[in-house]
């Protein structure tokens, strides 16, 4: 972002604020802002700090829970995001400093299935009794305990009516799944929260709704961004399909959360536009 910008961040105080609780004095010029994310604006300085500021009232309230978590999270193969600073209030805003993690997110349909599988069976092996109270509870950003009825009577009567009862479809298949023992699930597991350099994964970030949960659900990411042959040779069969029938609700969870957060309609009317035409793509041929 350009410095005649970085002077007008209405964010920018709250970042400085962070940065000095770190020791960190970096010129504005020198920060990497992303602002393109729902819930944070996220600024690297240095390729030393992520400070994650929080876009609004619901995040501002689980940041402090949040950071816990990533406080008391265990070593993994791979990298995470840790605290270096404690959870700061300055101007209004919510924030806090990260350790920067490096690389790009593959591509969409690129992946290697033994690193997804050692990810997967990391996360699952993870004893989570320590710090289970301050993990979201399933499906917490965008309906939590309440979520099954979220879908069906407030997201689903907005989709076109075309298209409503292959969502309720999907809705009752998914409800219908066997019960599982949860375990540790980071929640949003697409590729874009996945940093590699090569075929090296660098780092998994964004833990903000890591919960206990079926585990199928972060295979079911991982098959819409990396492709599902490719999860097919990285996790078991049985898995498989429960990933496929977590995957066909994501579109209507995105609503849900668009509308949890209090987007603008715009937003709400995209992530609707988005669901009706994925169902039309992927669904209606398949209950038709």
């Amino acid at each position: 972002m350009p410095w005649s910008s970085l002077q007008h961040l209405p964010f920018a105080g709250a970042v400085e604020a962070v940065l000095a609780e770190a020791g960190i004095r970096v010129a504005r010029s020198e920060w990497e802002v992303h602002a393109g994310g729902s819930a944070h604006v996220v600024v690297n300085v240095g390729h030393i700090i992520s400070v994650r500021i929080a876009k609004n009232l619901t995040v501002c309230e689980q940041v402090e829970r949040r950071t816990e978590v990533l406080r008391r999270l265990p070593r993994f193969s791979f990298p995470i995001p840790r605290p270096l600073t404690g959870v700061v209030v300055a101007n209004g805003y919510t924030g806090v400093g990260l350790t920067w993690l490096p690389g790009v997110p593959h591509p969409p349909g690129y992946g290697d299935p033994a690193v997804l599988h050692r990810v997967l069976t990391e996360l699952a092996e993870v004893d989570a009794s320590g710090f289970a109270a301050y993990l979201d509870r399933p499906g917490q950003h965008w309906g939590g305990h309440r979520r099954r009825h979220v879908l069906l009577d407030e997201v689903i009567p907005r989709l076109l009516p075309r298209n409503q009862g292959a969502a309720l479809q999907a809705v009752a298949e998914l409800a219908a799944l066997p019960t599982v023992t949860p375990s540790l699930v980071h929640g949003d597991l697409m590729g874009h929260n996945m940093l590699w350099d090569g075929e090296e994964l660098t780092g998994i970030i964004d833990w903000d709704h890591a919960c206990l949960y079926d585990p199928a659900h972060d295979a079911a990411s991982l098959g819409l961004w990396y492709g599902w042959d490719v999860l097919r040779s990285a996790v078991s069969e049985s898995v498989y399909e429960r990933a496929r029938l977590h995957a066909r609700t994501f579109p209507l969870q995105a609503i849900a959360y668009a509308m949890h957060h209090d987007l603008d309609t715009a937003q709400v009317n995209q992530a609707i536009a988005r669901a009706d035409e994925w169902i039309e793509t992927h669904l209606r041929g398949v209950h038709a």
